[in-house]
């Protein structure tokens, strides 16, 4: 009998998250690991096969594609990464563009990138099509469920009625947490009316701006933090931080979850995600990044208005959604 099967090369961060979502939404089997002549042959067996995304392993899941392809079957993948294809300065971008420029005349095979088209033009020269990155609409059923625990609890109190800016998730430079630190630590008077605190494990090149944080103020949380703690900062904060660096220009997780539980994300200015704002499903606080002065200005406004909410929002990422289960759904 053929096992249908959503492929991820290893467990760990969105793969997890994104191989148990769609085994799911698509009745598929996990399937996990680098791909060997045992786990190629299952997979070229397979009767339904969805790579949850094909950026860790090309070389595997090229292989099964064309093998697929031959025989008359279909596969279908998600292109997590696919601005890499378009950077200069090693042969390896332009071999990754040639490959997956090729690799759209594959017959049966179907590529989707997790970014809309119109946020980038190149994006339809390496794959078919596009939809939402799931972890943009994968709460739409369940966010009014989402309870306190003692930690968000402890922040509320901390705050003491200011408004809330979160920076959740692992603490690192790309992630702009030097820049936040750079704010706060010019602008001081900032913290009597915002209080930021960041929650999550600390690089160690992170320490010194995380000793500026606090000494304006603010509070750091370094130690792991559950699923279940993050959700519950979402529905307590009123600012969640996705103000990246500009060469760490991607989808986020944390942009994502803010967007669908109503917290208005932080985002650079010229950013992929301030692109989403153009969907009417949020209304971030655009930063010009490293401008600190403008930063605290826009910061301290919008903590002033912190009661606006989008309307829309529910009927909006409901929408991406079904539009992801229908591309994908046909494409199987």
């Amino acid at each position: 009998m053929k096992r249908n099967y959503v492929h991820v090369s290893a467990p760990g961060g969105h793969r997890q998250f994104y191989q148990d979502l769609f085994a799911g939404l698509f009745d598929l089997e996990p399937a996990m690991g680098r791909i060997g002549p045992r786990l190629w042959l299952d997979l070229v067996r397979a009767r339904h096969l969805l790579f949850a995304t094909v950026d860790d392993d090309y070389a595997g899941f090229i292989a099964v594609a064309l093998a697929r392809s031959l025989i008359g079957r279909r596969t279908v993948g998600l292109f997590l990464r696919p601005s890499k294809c378009f950077e200069s300065g090693r042969l390896v971008y332009r071999l990754k563009r040639w490959t997956f420029r090729c690799l759209r005349h594959l017959p049966r095979l179907s590529l989707f990138t997790i970014l809309p088209f119109k946020f980038d033009r190149r994006f339809a020269q390496v794959a078919h099509g596009w939809v939402h990155d799931p972890q943009m609409w994968d709460m739409h059923d369940g966010a009014a469920l989402i309870e306190t625990s003692q930690l968000s609890r402890d922040v509320l109190t901390a705050a003491g009625g200011r408004a809330i800016l979160c920076f959740l998730g692992s603490v690192r430079k790309s992630k702009g947490f030097e820049f936040l630190a750079d704010i706060v630590s010019d602008h001081p008077d900032l913290a009597k009316d915002v209080f930021v605190v960041a929650v999550g494990r600390v690089d160690p090149a992170c320490g010194e701006d995380c000793a500026r944080l606090i000494s304006a103020g603010g509070m750091v949380v370094d130690r792991f933090v559950s699923d279940d703690e993050l959700l519950s900062l979402y529905k307590t904060c009123d600012f969640a931080w996705c103000c990246y660096e500009p060469d760490y220009d991607q989808a986020s997780g944390i942009f994502g979850r803010s967007v669908q539980l109503g917290t208005r994300p932080i985002i650079r200015k010229g950013a992929f995600l301030e692109k989403y704002a153009q969907e009417g499903a949020v209304a971030p606080v655009c930063l010009v990044y490293g401008d600190t002065r403008d930063a605290a200005a826009n910061i301290a406004a919008a903590a002033a208005n912190r009661s606006d909410k989008p309307g829309r929002l529910g009927e909006i990422v409901g929408g991406w959604r079904a539009d992801f289960v229908q591309k994908i759904r046909a494409a199987l």
